[in-house]
């Protein structure tokens, strides 16, 4: 039997999932009229190629899969870039406690439609959703059970830097213990990203998604299997490449580096979605860790489609050119084996 790829981290939600406060100047809202779609579209397309600006990479991203009005058009996008049979763990995100304004569609219109598409023959196979649960909203519990047992949901995703501490009361007594019941594993946001409460300083809401604040969720509910999305951001990569040896433990590569090495926390797995962008500083750095097999076995490939999405370097040949670079057997290892461990399968 061919290996299946699996890509453990991607979106295809649209702008009618956003706020209309998720980027500045009012982007989101402005999108939604196709004619100054377009003309955004071609001042990002001029600008892309000559900055490294991290804001303006993902706000052409947006731009790009804001053309395809579905979440089945991105899934279809999506499935392209990869050989047939590739499976994908689907991130929906609820923003409605960010303090960024209104959603032209919430998270139940979201979740709902996940769960159609996973029901439809042609994506059943491939599709894997995870439920965004969002512990400051009513009946959270109630709303992942029915999302589980009754739609067929195989994980949770939550997003810290919206306002939240992975160590929420509601996470902690209700949400995490429904999940080691049922095993099912939970995806964290997990580096100092754009996305942020508007009531909290940048600062604050990055620590809140600090790998350090999930020790404690991990002592608590050691039999919880936990992935830190994005192996702590492509800016931590690169401040810990900068640093000498002896300071890297401080960065967020360096913090879950060191408690995979402490072999304290057997399920923790960390993603390179995103991070791995950064393909020419980045995976040789990832080719080197993956020589420590406390690591080896913990990492996962992802992407964060669309959200990576840019015009100079295609989802298609980041796949393509992270399998040549790691070699065969470094990439079946997080992109196949790994996965199905995470995944309970």
């Amino acid at each position: 039997m061919d290996r299946v790829i699996y890509n453990c981290h991607a979106h295809i939600f649209t702008h009618e999932n956003l706020p209309d406060g998720y980027f500045p100047f009012r982007l989101v809202a402005a999108i939604r009229n196709q004619s100054l779609r377009a003309v955004l579209r071609g001042i990002m397309k001029g600008i892309v190629p000559w900055t490294k600006n991290d804001k303006i990479h993902r706000y052409a991203a947006f731009l790009k899969a804001a053309y395809r009005e579905t979440q089945e058009g991105n899934l279809k996008q999506l499935m392209g870039y990869y050989p047939e049979g590739t499976r994908f763990v689907i991130l929906p995100m609820d923003m409605a406690f960010m303090g960024a304004g209104s959603v032209v569609e919430d998270i139940d219109g979201q979740h709902a439609e996940l769960a159609r598409l996973s029901k439809k023959e042609a994506y059943k196979d491939i599709l894997i959703p995870f439920a965004h649960i969002e512990p400051r909203r009513n009946n959270a519990l109630d709303r992942l059970r029915s999302l589980i047992e009754d739609h067929g949901f195989k994980g949770v995703k939550i997003y810290p830097p919206l306002g939240y501490g992975p160590d929420h009361e509601v996470l902690m007594n209700q949400i995490y213990p429904y999940m080691v019941e049922k095993d099912i594993p939970l995806l964290a946001h997990c580096s100092p990203g754009t996305v942020t409460s508007k009531a909290l300083s940048p600062q604050a809401a990055h620590a809140l998604a600090d790998p350090d604040r999930y020790k404690t969720v991990m002592k608590a509910h050691p039999e919880l299997r936990i992935c830190l999305a994005h192996f702590g951001g492509s800016g931590e990569w690169q401040t810990h490449l900068d640093l000498p040896r002896n300071q890297t433990a401080s960065t967020w590569l360096g913090k879950i580096l060191d408690m995979l090495k402490s072999r304290a926390y057997p399920n923790l797995y960390t993603d390179i979605s995103y991070t791995v962008f950064n393909l020419t500083e980045n995976v040789p750095l990832l080719k080197m860790l993956l020589q420590n097999k406390d690591v080896l076995d913990k990492v996962l490939f992802g992407s964060d489609f669309y959200m990576a999405e840019c015009e100079q370097y295609s989802e298609k040949r980041l796949s393509i050119d992270l399998r040549y670079a790691l070699g065969e057997d470094l990439f079946w290892k997080i992109a196949s084996e790994n996965p199905k461990a995470y995944l309970g399968q």
